[in-house]
């Protein structure tokens, strides 16, 4: 955060406040970074993501407002080149980390038109790679254009050392530790459409699952989802 209590220094205090817990940043596999916060009515963590690419550079995924002794950590890890926001509920902080590395931000081209005020720079779709090999993964349900992003192992060191990478935003739910579930109801535009785009998980090859809202699964992720969906079938 900026050293002067001018600028949006005051108000990223205001954002913090609002989390009954903060969890600092950690690195939870080689050059994946999360940190983030629980509101006292959603004990789920809400998690955002740095991405340290092979060849230098960092994408940010759904970040929320950081502890102040993070941002140094933060900025080491630059440059910033796009900070990606997965569905119209996690804008967070974003235009924050927007005005701090002047990075553009990304979102899925059917959800550009629903957020309340971010700006969006740029959009994806399904299909489309990121830097580094971040695949995007279209999956609509929970809301319109929210997308997800396979580290396609052909394309990312650590994915293929690890057997794969998947990041979902709202698409999945990581609460309890080590259960999967869905956003509550009232959150769903169309469960059965999310139920339906969630199978194409199962087409990929991936052993870890990063959930921006409660904990990741680090191993055996796939068959997790795999069960997980045949029990809602």
């Amino acid at each position: 955060m900026p050293e002067s209590d001018e600028g949006i220094q005051p108000n990223a205090m205001a954002l913090r406040a609002c989390y009954a817990i903060i969890t600092r940043m950690r690195e939870i596999l080689s050059g994946i970074f999360t940190w983030g916060g629980a509101y006292p009515d959603m004990p789920w963590d809400l998690n955002g993501f740095a991405i340290r690419l092979d060849d230098g550079g960092t994408i940010l995924v759904d970040p929320p407002a950081p502890a102040d002794a993070d941002w140094p950590q933060l900025d080491a890890l630059k440059p910033i080149h796009k900070i990606v926001v997965t569905n119209r509920d996690h804008d967070r902080e974003a235009a924050l980390f927007h005005e701090r590395y002047h990075a553009p931000v990304v979102a899925g081209a059917n959800e550009a038109g629903g957020f309340a005020t971010l700006m969006v720079d740029e959009t994806v779709n399904e299909g489309d790679v990121l830097p580094g090999g971040l695949r995007v993964i279209h999956l609509p349900g929970k809301s319109p254009g929210e997308i997800g992003l396979y580290f396609d192992p052909a394309l990312n060191k650590l994915s293929k050392t690890v057997g794969g990478i998947v990041l979902v935003g709202d698409a999945l739910i990581g609460h309890p530790a080590g259960k999967l579930r869905f956003v509550p109801d009232h959150k769903l535009d169309n469960p059965a459409q999310l139920k339906e785009s969630l199978k194409k998980l199962l087409a990929l090859e991936f052993d870890v699952l990063l959930l921006c809202d409660g904990h990741s699964l680090l191993k055996a992720a796939h068959s997790r989802v795999e069960q997980f969906l045949k029990a809602q079938s």
